[in-house]
């Protein structure tokens, strides 16, 4: 029988970025959103480490993920933002196809740094009206750069995409996001954790909050039912989801279990 397992061939047009932590330095309630109104969901220790989801507060809240899985916003003043361990991913995605990686030679960042192509965000437009711009609502310059690369809508070719390992995204480094954004790049693994669609309200969506207006944070790990600190988070964005016959539950038919995916990504930050 042959080892290797089934594998979805998924083509996304994806960002990856170092993915950002925080650590509490003060005991803080994790929250449902970004205030004060409702009761909270748990209280979180000093020392606990938290997975940042969009790293733009909101009214002084980050939305962040807790060590338990559960997502939630915490006060900004009692916690310390940290470099990412390891990169995260954002993509929109194409019809389903394979690619034919790029060979290239040196080592992977030269091979990022050559394969970069521009971003041209797009705006949030449904039902014929437009609802977010490209930059998204951020006044941050460099926020709005971000959203501008999640917010891209255009393929790369087959033969762009460069195949990159789990070693490779461990090893990139976090302060040099920047120099390698915008390259297309292939990486196997598996879904972990859940489908999270985005409902708290994002900059790249201008704080939208309907399903179909908000992106889907998807957790890619290198093996099956893996933590989130182990994962690239992946997220489908609104703007090219239409073209798909995608769902939060046909997607995560597909989380915890031994079935390989492949996404085919451009990167950001």
């Amino acid at each position: 029988m042959n080892r290797f397992l089934r594998s979805l061939v998924l083509t996304l047009f994806c960002a990856i970025a170092a993915a950002q932590t925080a650590v509490v330095t003060r005991n803080v309630n994790l929250r449902t959103d970004a205030s004060t109104d409702n009761a909270p969901i748990e209280t979180l220790k000093r020392g606990a480490r938290l997975t940042l989801i969009n790293p733009d507060p909101s009214d002084g809240y980050y939305h962040v993920t807790a060590p338990d899985g559960h997502d939630g916003f915490v006060w900004g003043r009692n916690i310390r933002l940290q470099a990412g361990s390891g990169p995260t991913a954002t993509p929109t995605q194409a019809p389903a196809r394979s690619a034919t990686p790029r060979v290239t030679t040196g080592d992977i960042f030269s091979q990022l740094m050559a394969a970069r192509k521009p971003a041209v965000g797009q705006a949030l437009v449904i039902n014929g009206t437009e609802l977010c711009g490209a930059e998204g609502d951020s006044a941050n310059p460099q926020t709005q750069a971000l959203n501008e690369n999640k917010n891209r809508t255009d393929l790369p070719g087959d033969s762009d995409y460069v195949e990159i390992k789990w070693d490779d995204l461990k090893d990139l480094p976090a302060d040099r996001v920047a120099d390698f954004q915008g390259a297309p790049v292939t990486v196997v693994g598996f879904l972990s954790h859940k489908v999270q669609v985005e409902t708290g309200g994002e900059s790249t969506n201008c704080h939208l909050h309907a399903p179909e207006q908000v992106d889907w944070h998807m957790y890619l790990t290198n093996a099956p039912a893996q933590g989130i600190a182990d994962a690239v988070i992946v997220e489908t964005t609104p703007r090219t989801r239409p073209a798909h016959k995608w769902t939060a539950t046909t997607v995560g038919a597909f989380v915890d279990k031994p079935t390989q995916i492949r996404p085919l990504c451009p990167t950001s930050t």
